[in-house]
């Protein structure tokens, strides 16, 4: 478990080769850190599964997560998950009363 004052470092040679020589080619320079956060959200939620995403999402419902970290893991998909939950529960609560499939 990771705390507020854990660091993620990455190690690696020729991404800081490579980020300097964009750096230097661009005026004013780039936001190795606001590069480096945009990045590791997309990774982040590239590696989750729908199902983890619709776990974070209940997590998020029951106050176990903030909405800045839901927002983090799955970033639009809280919309789209409550879309899909309440077309599901109107669908479940149709009366299919007298209502014969041949």
């Amino acid at each position: 478990m990771t705390t507020g004052n854990d660091k993620i470092q990455f190690r690696g040679e020729t991404e800081k080769q490579a980020s300097q020589i964009v750096d230097q080619m661009r005026f004013g320079g780039i936001n190795l850190g606001e590069l480096a956060r945009r990045g590791f959200r997309e990774k982040l939620r590239e590696t989750l599964s729908n199902e983890e995403k619709i776990q974070i999402h209940q997590q998020y419902r029951d106050g176990e997560i903030s909405e800045d970290v839901a927002r983090i893991l799955i970033g639009d998909g809280i919309e789209e998950i409550e879309r899909e939950r309440a077309a599901f529960e109107e669908a479940t609560e149709i009366d299919t009363h007298g209502v014969y499939q041949s």
